[in-house]
């Protein structure tokens, strides 16, 4: 039975639904195909009603679908309906409610893209088109009628379109419109004016024979041209091909020039899009472009000086002059920080087009040796955005390139010495980017710098063959001898970029023309890096570099198998109980080393030092499977001739479908006859697997200050006093190189007369007994365990992205729901940290459902789970992510980064592997509440805390007395002492917003509130309770009698002399204080941090004390951010 149709729509709710089946398409869309020849009709009829509200979309509607609605048999009555309905609404008096101004002008505009698109000047008869035209030539024929300006200009652009289409459509009636843009003076004019611009292109581009001056045609009633039409062939039609009117075209150029100043942005992009080529084809002199346009270059807007730029290049020969002026202009916009970014990237392309185009169309030499000095001021700043940076090391990495090409024209006798060579130019420019040196290698500050580097590397040269550049003068240049001995430096230094550097030489290797650069660099650094390295267990970290060099058949082996000789020797003498799985695993990257040497060089060549490498595994390595393995090797390598071996071992790798480093697996993929690791399926694995912070750090530190002793015996040059211990062991000394360790000797417990006597008073003695008993309840770290930060997180994987990668095909036959989203088993995150984290212990997760991709996604849908469906906040489902807590044992309170890399198994028994994103460690995470002796009631808590403060405060101080006392630690076999600094930060914030801040973040740690009114404010909060409240205010004012001790209790004055003639005059911040807050956080493992937040109106000064001067780099910023984001 054939579907019913659907019944007309009447009502405003009818005509939304079917808008929306429209734009759905497909089914919904056709269904109402029956009524596709009436439809336009009904559309246009509700369209005319008078309380009809859905007028604007409905047209909207009708422009959008006018292929569909006005199909080409009906086409000529549809669109005498339409052109009806526009006059309607076009006449019809505004009543705001009805008809509006947005109606007529939004009608006007579909209107002519409904003609447009349908092609009615050749479909339907010419009428048509002409009464819109007459329509839109009567609307814009009012000028300096304000209250329909908008309108008109509609209009005037409605027309523009029409004649763009239809070119030379308007040229009858160019004087008329050059009329009315000398008469309109309202914002219109540039919709006249791009109008009368467009109508004078079209006659010069057409080569039209007419009168602009002296025209007999009316405006209205408006008749098409004949030309057009195609009815008059003979001669092309009338006055086409005949010739310019050139005295009057130039006459209407000169106009046109004077009224720039009326054009938007976006209008003068257009405009000189026309007025360029009218220049060209009516013989002006670009010069006269040049003074009219040429200072826009100066604005603050793009798309202004995109236009210059454009104009430069069409008639670069007028701006000869203005070369050096362009430069500094753009050099200057990509300096300016307070430009947008967009801005300043568009600068910098603009730039290095033009040099491009400098350097490649010849000219002065002289120009450019001068331009190209302006380049080497062109460095990148600090503080400027990544992709500013790269785009900058970019501009410089091409006047390089332009040294070298002007450096054989011997005109860079001034230029080319030490200060400003190639290597001078990489140097400072690469000094923006050099965080990379300490950042993981995945960072993109690390992808910047070795494009940079890459870029550098090649300079002027191309990958054309015809370039004249070749690779013995690349091999030559300074900048190659200075980049070989910098990767040397930075293997050796940074082990973490050795995975970079690796695919940059491997980039080099796999280019047909710089092929002979990444040789040469695996020369070098097997040269360079093997009398250098250690001989320990980290020299693994170096083997991705050490198979580069082994598959090179120009480098010989002896260096390496020597050094790899030494290494098999080094793991026979340190092998024990604790190390057989490092021992297998090292011994075994070895044999794929020496696996990949045999496939890729003759045996002759390896055969005495390998065989000697080979033989003494066999003899004395530890762990037998290792020892099998070499005795394969060796037996291989003597009885097997080197074709057939390599042979052997290639045919090995196809039927086994591992790589040639067969041995370099991980301890647990190897093993297993059935499964393997699937090292290119990992690669990627942290774009789909996401360990995520529940809650984000407030400060994303970028960088972590570590100071280090400056000696290996040193003890005295540590930056703080830490626990000291004179006896304590070398391992001791090495766990923290910013503590001394001093351990108390009994006869030193009891023996006190070695120790000068001072006298103290009550105050100092009773500060000194609330600091022992609080450090007393710190547990030393090197005895017994530390205090725990731990940071919450959440493991999830994405299924989509998995799927493609483990599984490669749809979901399990007959499964739906979650019961066809994959899962992963016995997952093992394990946990790294360049910062003094102490051992992070490893996370274990059994079992973890992929999450639902987001089109599958329905509310509810757990029918093929046994557990109820609980959902977070952020409306994600709990079954489809583990918690996971991060323990951390700081030695030091230090933000940085904790490295994370899982292990885990597929469905089907895959061993998947791979780094994850690292967790940041902000400084907020470190902080803790101080620890409470056990034997103190809670009721006398505030108490203690707030004696506390004033006792560390003091202690803190520059005047304290107690800098040569010494503490003891839980445990009683380490001391400590506290010596401390200090800091002010100002704060422009209103009080009502750092409270609020303060209560969010820091109510754990406030020990005390002084100052009635502020006492008053922070209780109405009712969310900091059980502190020390005083309603007593601070004095304002300081007097004579004011002691140096009640410094810190008093606003902060500045005291400034505009110049030597002036009087001082003293400022205070503040106009009103209205008390302190006073903050006592604990650093772990022993250190303290101490605010004193000095409360006013509109401003707060925070005085900042701790025994831990380092963490002062980051309170800067944290203070910022809580306080000022």
């Amino acid at each position: 039975m054939a579907e019913k149709s659907p019944p007309k729509p009447v009502s405003p709710q009818d005509w939304e639904s079917l808008v929306e089946d429209f734009q759905h398409g497909g089914a919904r869309c056709e269904k109402w195909s029956s009524l596709f020849p009436s439809l336009a009709e009904l559309a246009l009829s509700s369209i005319l009603k008078k309380e009809f509200p859905f007028k604007i979309p409905l047209v909207i509607f009708l422009d959008e679908f006018s292929l569909l609605l006005f199909p080409a048999n009906s086409l000529s009555l549809l669109l005498d309906r339409l052109i009806e309905t526009l006059r309607a609404i076009v006449q019809s008096p505004i009543d705001g409610v009805l008809i509006t101004y947005a109606l007529k002008e939004q009608m006007m505009v579909s209107t002519t893209s409904i003609l447009i698109s349908t092609n009615s000047v050749e479909i339907v008869e010419v009428r048509l088109t002409e009464a819109v035209i007459e329509l839109l030539l009567a609307v814009i024929n009012r000028p300096n009628h304000g209250l329909d300006r908008h309108a008109r200009a509609i209009a005037c652009e409605c027309l523009r379109e029409l004649e763009n289409s239809y070119p030379c459509l308007l040229s009858d009636i160019a004087g008329h419109l050059w009329s009315l843009c000398q008469s309109e003076r309202t914002h219109a004019s540039q919709s006249y004016m791009l109008l009368f611009t467009a109508v004078i292109y079209s006659i010069v581009n057409r080569k039209l024979s007419v009168s602009i001056l002296n025209t007999s045609v009316p405006l209205i009633p408006f008749n098409f041209p004949q030309w057009i039409l195609g009815s008059e062939k003979e001669g092309l039609g009338i006055g086409i091909g005949l010739g310019l009117n050139f005295k009057e075209l130039r006459r209407a150029m000169a106009f046109l020039l004077e009224w720039p100043q009326v054009l938007t942005p976006c209008g003068m992009m257009v405009f000189m899009g026309m007025v360029m080529p009218l220049a060209v084809a009516l013989d002006l002199q670009p010069s006269m472009l040049k003074v009219q346009f040429f200072g826009m270059i100066y604005s603050f807007d793009p798309v202004l000086c995109h236009v210059v730029l454009i104009m430069y290049s069409r008639f670069s020969e007028a701006f000869n002059e203005q070369d050096r002026e362009m430069v500094r202009r753009l050099l200057l916009v990509s300096s300016e920080m307070q430009q947008y970014l967009v801005f300043r990237l568009l600068s910098v392309h603009w730039l290095m087009g033009f040099l491009n185009r400098l350097m490649v169309n010849g000219g002065d030499v002289e120009k450019k040796k001068s331009i190209v000095e302006m380049g080497f001021i062109f460095y990148p700043s600090v503080f400027d955005p990544l992709s500013l940076k790269a785009l900058k090391l970019d501009l410089l990495a091409f006047c390089s390139g332009c040294i070298d090409t002007l450096k054989s024209q011997s005109v860079l006798d001034m230029i080319v010495g030490d200060s400003n060579s190639v290597v001078k130019l990489f140097q400072d420019g690469l000094v923006s980017v050099s965080a990379f040196k300490w950042l993981p290698p995945w960072s993109t500050e690390t992808a910047v710098a070795f494009r940079t580097l890459h870029k550098f590397l090649i300079g002027a040269s191309s990958h054309s063959d015809a370039d004249p550049s070749t690779t013995t003068a690349l091999m030559e240049s300074a900048i190659f001898n200075h980049l070989k001995g910098m990767l040397v430096d930075m293997i050796l230094e940074f082990q973490r970029l050795v995975p970079v550097i690796v695919a940059f030489v491997d980039r080099l290797l796999g280019c047909q023309k710089h092929h002979w650069l990444g040789e040469r660099l695996l020369q070098t650094i097997d040269e360079n890096l093997h009398p250098r390295v250690i001989i320990d267990y980290r020299l693994v970290s170096y083997f991705l570099i050490f198979d580069r060099i082994a598959e090179n058949q120009t480098i010989p082996p002896h260096r390496l198998l020597e050094m790899l000789t030494k290494f098999m020797a080094f793991l026979v003498e340190k092998h024990g109980p604790d190390t057989g799985g490092k021992s297998w695993s090292q011994g075994s990257k070895v044999l794929g080393i020496c696996r990949t040497m045999l496939t890729h060089h003759q045996s002759s060549r390896l055969f005495l030092g390998l065989s000697r490498l080979l033989a003494f595994t066999c003899l004395y390595f530890p762990d037998l499977e290792v020892r099998d393995h070499a005795r394969i090797y060796l037996r291989m390598l003597i009885c097997v001739p080197g074709v057939k071996l390599r042979g052997m071992l290639t045919l090995g790798e196809q039927l086994l479908g591992i790589s040639p480093s067969s041995h370099s697996g991980s301890f647990l993929g190897m093993p297993s006859p059935r499964h393997y690791q699937d090292l290119k399926k990992s690669r990627n694995i942290s774009s789909y697997i996401h360990l995520e912070r529940m809650i984000p750090p407030l400060l994303k530190q970028s960088w972590s200050l570590s100071l280090l002793p400056l000696g290996v015996g040193s003890s005295k040059s540590e930056f703080s006093g830490g626990i000291r211990d004179s006896e304590a062991s070398t391992d001791e000394r090495e766990l923290d190189a910013n503590i001394q360790f001093q351990t108390i000797s009994e006869d030193e417990r009891i023996d006190k007369t070695q120790v000068p006597l001072y006298v103290m008073d009550s105050k100092v003695s009773e500060i000194l007994g609330i600091l022992r008993r609080h450090f007393s309840c710190v547990p030393d770290f090197r005895h017994m365990p530390g205090l725990k930060v731990k940071i919450p997180c959440n493991l999830k994987f994405d299924s989509e992205p998995f799927n493609h990668v483990w599984v490669g095909e749809s979901p399990k036959s007959g499964s739906h729901g979650v019961d066809a989203l994959p899962a992963i088993y016995a997952t093992v995150l394990k946990f790294s940290a360049p910062a003094p984290y102490g051992s992070i212990p490893s996370c274990h997760i059994p079992f973890l459902l992929g999450q639902r991709p987001v089109s599958d996604y329905v509310p509810g849908e757990t029918a093929s789970l046994d557990i109820v469906v609980t959902y977070d906040g952020s409306g994600e489902e709990e079954i489809y992510k583990a918690p996971v807590i991060i323990e951390l044992e700081p030695r030091e309170p230090t933000p940085g980064l904790v490295d994370v890399f899982i292990e885990t198994n597929g469905e089907d028994g895959q061993i998947i592997s791979g780094q994850l994103q690292s967790i940041t460690v902000g400084i907020e995470d470190l902080f803790l509440k101080a620890i409470a002796p056990p034997d103190i009631p809670e009721d006398v808590l505030p108490d203690y805390y707030s004696d506390l403060f004033n006792a560390l405060w003091d202690a803190c101080g520059t005047t304290s007395n107690t800098g040569r006392e010494t503490f003891s630690l839980k445990g009683g076999k380490g001391v400590t002492a506290v010596n401390g600094t200090r800091s002010v930060k100002l704060l422009e914030i209103p009080a009502e917003s750092l409270i609020h801040a303060t209560e969010h973040y820091l109510a754990p740690f406030i020990v005390g509130v002084s100052g009635e009114h502020l006492v008053n404010m922070v209780k109405d909060g009712r969310i900091i309770r059980d502190i020390i409240w005083k309603y007593e205010a601070l004095g304002l004012l300081l007097d004579a009698t004011t002691s140096v001790t009640e410094l810190d209790s008093l606003p902060l004055h500045l005291t400034f002399a505009g110049n030597e003639d002036e009087s001082e005059s003293q400022l205070n911040i503040s106009k009103r204080n209205m008390g302190c807050i006073h903050i006592l956080i604990f650093l772990p493992p022993m250190f303290h941090l101490l605010f004193q937040m000095e409360v006013s109106d509109i401003s707060t000064l925070v005085r900042i004390r701790t025994d831990h001067w380092p963490c002062l780099a980051y309170i800067d910023d944290y203070l910022e951010a809580l306080f000022l984001s």
